[in-house]
This record gives structure tokens, C-alpha cells and sequence, in this order.
């Protein structure tokens, strides 16, 4: 969850995440396959949000002052729109950590949703 913050910390639990998945014990295979999936979609997610606003960034140069509180506007709805994957990466590694504690397995690692069973 430290890797919502700090990005390097993501590309070691990625890679981790991938070598394990693997090696792992049955139950844990699970878990490292759910990390590394959640990982990786919040990644690239991120990647797309910040090539947005850096391409709307480049466009901005030399624009007038309305133009500049317009485009004020438009960060701030991807500000708020960029805080729903992190909402659903912190979800998803509570809510793996807390059946990790507990050695239970994940019934469908591979699926998408908040909540993973």
C-alpha cells in the first residue's frame, strides 16, 4: 500500500509479486497473482492519467488566463478521477492482507473487483 506514494516501492512489489506467483505455496499463489494483477492495472492506469495531464500541460504554454483557469478545471476532475484506482488498490491489499493473516486462499485470484473472495 506504500507504493500508492512512494513509486518505486511499486516496481519491486511488482516484480516480487511476479517471481512469487509461481514458487509460492497453493494459498499464496493466489495472493501474489492477485497483488500482481492489481498492481499492474493500477499502473498502467496511473500512466494513462499522468500522460493526460502532461499532454494538457504541453498545450497550455503561452494561453491566456481563462484559458488557464479552464484548464484548472479539467486537473481537478482528473485529480479527483485518479483518487478511485487508488481507493481500489488500498481495498484490494487490506482486504488480501487481512485472508493472508488468516492462510486462506482466494477463490477467483484473476478477478477485478473491490472485493476479491
Amino acid at each position: 500500500m506504500a507504493g500508492a506514494f512512494f513509486f518505486p516501492i511499486q516496481l519491486i512489489a511488482l516484480f516480487f509479486a511476479r517471481k512469487r506467483r509461481f514458487e509460492a505455496d497453493d494459498w499464496e499463489k493466489t495472493h501474489y497473482e492477485m497483488q500482481y494483477r492489481t498492481m499492474l492495472i493500477y499502473m498502467m492506469i496511473s500512466i494513462i492519467l499522468m500522460g493526460i495531464s502532461a499532454a494538457s500541460m504541453s498545450v497550455l504554454g503561452g494561453k491566456s488566463q481563462a484559458d488557464m483557469t479552464r484548464y484548472m478545471v479539467f486537473w481537478s476532475i482528473l485529480t479527483f478521477v485518479g483518487y478511485v484506482p487508488m481507493a481500489w488498490l488500498a481495498i484490494r491489499s487490506i482486504r488480501g492482507l487481512f485472508l493472508a493473516g488468516a492462510k486462506k486462499s482466494l477463490l477467483l485470484p484473476k478477478s477485478l473487483t473491490v472485493w476479491p473472495q
